[in-house]
């Protein structure tokens, strides 16, 4: 019994942390309460010990729950240890010198796509996606590469606890289109997105293997469609495969 009230209690400190995103980066206790469904009085006492560790912290002047500065050492040591980071950030390096364009390193978890790397285009006008921004795993080139290789049941329970939520204009929003796309993805090794996250946006994205076959990670190249044409598709897919190949070498 004590065993399954400490792993209820982590399960609950997990919850509380993942409630903060770019959308969410503060919370009223009452918010967050009717968020988690939990009690405030319990919700606070969980609060307040993260406060006194330095994970989160309450602003004195609106009384609003942040995240603490204790979580930046943690992401710091975090990235720090990530072997496939390291790898891949050479290969991502060259492959926004030959591209001109934003290279994103992408990893599934819980039902979302994390971007843990990324190299920025020196171009002015370029797609934006910062380090940690989770995303639905059916839009998006990186996002739909790592879901097309979820087993099958993963994909359903996606699809049926998530739902297919219309992002851009051209999100695919029916299951059925879905099912079709990923197969595709599968047979050609690559997939693409227009305008399916971001208006005006484009990718395409490769996986990444681990020694044993398995989908570790996914590497992708994002940009604006005024510098994307088909010439530049079929190039940017090859030199992302070839980026895949190095890396899936290395890890």
């Amino acid at each position: 019994m004590k065993h399954n009230t400490s792993v209820k209690t982590i399960d609950r400190l997990v919850a509380i942390l993942d409630s903060f995103s770019p959308d969410h980066p503060t919370w009223s206790l009452a918010k967050l309460s009717q968020h988690l469904d939990l009690p405030k009085s319990t919700l606070h006492r969980f609060l307040s010990s993260l406060e006194t560790h330095g994970v989160l912290r309450r602003d004195a002047d609106d009384k609003r729950w942040r995240l603490g500065y204790r979580l930046v050492t943690w992401g710091a040591l975090a990235s720090e240890s990530t072997d496939l980071r390291h790898v891949a950030m050479p290969i991502m390096q060259e492959l926004v010198s030959a591209t001109g364009e934003t290279v994103v390193l992408t990893v599934y978890q819980g039902q979302e796509v994390i971007c843990i790397e990324k190299v920025e285009t020196s171009h002015s006008v370029r797609l934006t996606l910062d380090v940690g921004t989770r995303r639905s795993p059916h839009a998006g080139a990186s996002s739909k590469v790592l879901m097309a290789y979820l087993p099958e049941a993963e994909i359903q329970t996606i699809v049926q606890q998530r739902g297919l939520p219309q992002l851009c204009s051209n999100t695919i929003t029916d299951p059925g289109e879905l099912v079709a796309e990923l197969e595709r993805i599968r047979a050609q090794g690559y997939a693409e997105s227009l305008e399916e996250t971001d208006p005006g946006a484009w990718g395409v994205a490769t996986p990444i293997y681990e020694r044993n076959g398995t989908i570790t990670a996914a590497i992708g190249i994002a940009g604006p469609l005024s510098r994307f044409d088909d010439e530049r598709r079929q190039q940017y897919v090859d030199l992302c495969c070839q980026a895949t190949q190095k890396i899936s070498a290395l890890v």
